[in-house]
């Protein structure tokens, strides 16, 4: 048992780490409040309602002062969607699920905050004062699990900027609420859930934990969790088993503020945190363009740069952009203001597959800034966007008769994973991934072969298409490009300029090369429109071969 110097006593999670998960789940059971979940909502039974926070952990992360103050004008912008009204339904009349989740998971305080001002103070004490009122018992949405772990750590988190100054009434509401929730959560989790919802969970828990005087338990039973979920959810090389950039940057977020809460609370940190930190941010890195932001693969978006560039300076962690991700299945080359970054992997866990894409050997190229060759994105809203972007055709990659490298139906887990194979070569000179996929070869008999280099320092990025098998079958290779990137053809080849200046000359032998129209989703969900060089064929003799080169024009 350990007396902290803040007065908190933490037990520790190395007892229960010891334990199977079948003993393990027993111990935690006999350490939480046998209270049933009528109990838990109501309040029945439940410990005497604190009134005040043992800790707050501190909040460093950047907010948008302009969806705050929009918010306080009365514009409520989540997930792609934006609703206007004067007086705000927690679920109103056409509203995504994704947008009533985030209205009720109250992360948006962190905007309200970064707006500043008495009129952003009140709005935020007058929401969290209407959803006390309106939520006092369980409700599908309002009390899911990975929604309540968020509202637990924004309304501690925040509770500062919207609950210091409040008066008795407001103070004793929302203590009462705080209680009830963690109470809750702690007797549901972990439940069903899996991956980043499991842990937005787990992180609101571990805060109530900290921060409300019956929380030791409740802090125990999180990090006996959440250590589990290292193990299982972050691979040896430092990404997520989803295969996502934006889930590895956003397990990195969690553990940082897990991190800083457990510091500010003068409790000691399992070694497990910091030796994840530094695990993990050598492939958030990885994933990494010359603007800041992050890859698009996998059901990943670019994000927030400025965001990205903050979590790794917390983080603390000093190692360098990992080279090759081996167990994730990536490759990375980096040659001269060149980066390039292809996915040379297949699904690893179906458990984690329901949001990964058929992009088999798609490739993202960036020089300096400028993003050149990319991915066309994903949707955070469940949908037709969201199918679609999961497809080969919306890769930058090979496609065969515009049918998917990967079976899958809507949004469920691949149905198959073909074979892959990669290798990368370097030499003074030359950088090169060369990977292969089977994935064809049920439906058309055909294996693909991709080879893609970096030559005088990064000034030549040059590849080769290779399908090996059935003659005849239509394919075409596809290039999508950044919407800053604009083309135009040209006698010599399709000439690309992007708005900074820098300029490139894209040619391609053995078959024709088009300029079409293509869509870009990044940190916004609502697609922006762009283009694609698109290259078509028919298998002709084996095998067929396509070479291209991209060659800087420089002036």
């Amino acid at each position: 048992m350990l007396l902290t110097e803040s007065g908190l006593i933490f037990r520790g999670v190395r007892p229960l780490l010891r334990l199977g998960s079948a003993t393990k789940n027993m111990a935690i059971g006999e350490l939480l409040p046998q209270l049933t979940l009528t109990q838990c909502v109501m309040g029945m039974a439940a410990p005497r309602v604190p009134g005040q926070l043992r800790i707050v952990p501190p909040d460093a992360w950047p907010g948008d002062a302009e969806r705050g103050r929009d918010m306080v004008a009365g514009i409520f912008r989540f997930a792609g969607q934006s609703i206007e009204k004067e007086n705000l339904s927690w679920e109103p009349e056409g509203a995504q699920p994704e947008w009533i989740a985030a209205l009720h998971g109250f992360e948006w305080l962190r905007d309200l905050r970064s707006a500043g001002g008495d009129k952003a103070r009140r709005m935020a004490r007058e929401m969290v004062a209407l959803w006390i009122d309106q939520y006092p018992k369980y409700e599908e949405t309002a009390w899911r699990a990975d929604i309540m772990g968020a509202r637990l750590t924004a309304w501690i988190a925040f509770h500062d900027f919207f609950c210091a100054s409040a008066d008795e009434t407001f103070r004793k509401n929302y203590f009462s609420s705080l209680s009830r929730q963690a109470r809750y959560l702690s007797k549901n989790l972990p439940g069903e859930l899996t991956g980043m919802p499991l842990m937005r969970a787990l992180r609101g828990l571990a805060y109530s934990g900290l921060a409300l005087e019956d929380g030791d338990k409740r802090l125990e039973q999180a990090f006996g969790i959440i250590l589990e979920q290292i193990n299982e959810q972050i691979l040896a090389d430092g990404a997520h088993i989803s295969r996502s950039p934006r889930n590895t940057f956003e397990f990195l977020q969690c553990l940082v503020d897990l991190r800083t809460a457990l510091i500010a609370a003068k409790v000691e940190l399992p070694e497990e945190i910091q030796h994840a930190i530094d695990r993990i941010t050598p492939a958030v890195k990885f994933f990494r363009h010359g603007d800041g932001g992050l890859a698009q693969f996998n059901g990943g978006q670019e994000g927030n740069a400025h965001l990205c560039e903050v979590t790794l300076m917390h983080s603390g962690a000093r190692g360098k952009a990992a080279k090759s991700l081996q167990q994730c299945g990536y490759e990375r080359l980096c040659q001269g203001r060149s980066s390039l970054i292809m996915d040379t992997g297949v699904s690893l866990s179906s458990s984690y597959s329901d949001r990964a894409h058929a992009g088999l050997l798609s490739f993202e190229y960036s020089y300096g800034r400028d993003r050149v060759f990319v991915n066309c994105g994903t949707s955070e809203v469940d949908g037709k966007w969201r199918r679609v972007l999961r497809s080969t055709l919306a890769h930058s990659t090979l496609i065969v008769d515009n049918r998917n490298a990967c079976c899958f139906d809507g949004e469920s887990p691949f149905s198959s994973n073909p074979n892959l194979q990669s290798k990368r070569h370097e030499d003074d000179h030359i950088l090169a991934v060369e990977g292969t996929h089977d994935g064809y070869v049920p439906r058309f008999g055909l294996t693909y072969r991709r080879l893609t280099q970096l030559q005088e320092q990064g000034e030549v990025l040059c590849g080769e298409e290779r399908l090996t098998g059935r003659s005849g079958v239509p394919f075409t290779v596809r290039f999508h490009l950044h919407p800053d990137i604009q083309a135009s053809p040209g006698e010599s080849g399709i000439l690309l300029r992007s708005k900074s200046g820098m300029s490139w000359r894209f040619r391609a032998a053995g078959v024709d090369a088009a300029i079409e129209e293509s869509i870009y989703v990044s940190e916004d969900e609502n697609p922006v429109p762009s283009l694609q060089i698109v290259l078509t064929g028919r298998t002709d003799t084996s095998p067929t071969t396509i070479g291209w080169e991209m060659r800087r024009e420089k002036v």
